[in-house]
């Protein structure tokens, strides 16, 4: 089997184990929302307690998109709901996961390949320095922040029947999961087209916005706030959780990427000055 092929393997096999450890304390706690926390918490631990024996963060890398699905999953189960609501939203998140893990595995090149990201950190720290890191930022920090974001789908799978007003919601989840799809698609084969030459993908949605996957991915979440706060406006405020995945974003995934990209892309100053950010706008250079 190719490198890749036994990567993925060994995903498959830590997930199942993360998970399956997970489900003990998430039966033994009889409240959703602590027992969710407990099951993301555990399974985290798992994953990280495995990337300090085998050097590969990138192992927590589908994290992101495989937890929250299964988390909606075990709890329908466990509390038996099986409303409309309930599945509409389990099938927006399914749709959300099935896209963002493909994406995952397309571009995945096998156990010990780590993202730069954490490369980064670890040629800069200590292996101390370099553990903590790992533990509190690379890991615990995202679990935190997407099961912030997760608490108005949890809230949303104990309403009973069908809320007309739950589809406002979710399309703003399938627009983003669609805009995700889109510019996906285009760098993908604009990688493949201009392999080896490094230059910046400026086709399609990414000639309007340096960053349109993440503009996606923050459009998801906020159409999961969307959907909490017009089916239960009472306590709308217990879905604002997903302006932490925001923030991540804004903060963290960003100027990263920028600094990033500024480092090995020579066309890379040329295609800020004239590309928004984020949202898609048109071409400065044609204003």
């Amino acid at each position: 089997m190719s490198k890749k092929t036994n990567g993925l393997l060994a995903n498959v096999v830590l997930y199942i184990l993360a998970f399956a450890i997970a489900l003990i304390p998430f039966c033994l706690i009889d409240n959703i929302f602590l027992a969710e926390a407990a099951f993301t918490a555990t399974a985290t631990l798992v994953i990280y307690i495995v990337t300090c024996f085998v050097p590969d963060t990138s192992l927590y890398d589908p994290y992101w998109s495989v937890a929250p699905p299964v988390m909606l999953l075990i709890a329908m189960i466990k509390y038996n709901y099986w409303s409309t609501n309930a599945i509409i939203i389990l099938s927006a998140f399914l749709i959300w996961s099935t896209r963002l893990t493909g994406n995952w595995v397309i571009t995945y090149k096998g156990l010990l390949h780590e993202d730069w990201r954490y490369k980064m950190y670890r040629d800069k720290c200590t292996p101390f320095g370099f553990a903590v890191i790992n533990f509190v930022g690379l890991q615990f920090v995202p679990t935190i922040v997407v099961y912030a974001g997760m608490i108005g789908a949890f809230n949303l799978l104990g309403t009973d029947g069908f809320s007309p007003a739950v589809i406002p919601g979710i399309t703003v989840m399938i627009l983003g999961v669609s805009l995700e799809f889109v510019s996906d698609r285009a760098i993908h084969r604009f990688l493949r087209e201009n392999k080896g030459q490094n230059r910046t993908c400026d086709v399609s949605i990414w000639h309007y916005s340096r960053h349109p996957n993440y503009l996606g991915e923050m459009t998801f979440w906020t159409g999961v706030f969307i959907s909490f706060a017009c089916v239960l406006p009472d306590i709308w405020y217990f879905g604002l959780g997903f302006f932490l995945i925001i923030l991540l974003f804004l903060t963290v995934s960003i100027p990263m990427m920028e600094k990033h990209n500024m480092e090995r892309r020579p066309d890379y100053e040329e295609y800020k000055a004239r590309t928004s950010v984020l949202i898609p706008l048109p071409n400065r250079k044609n204003i």
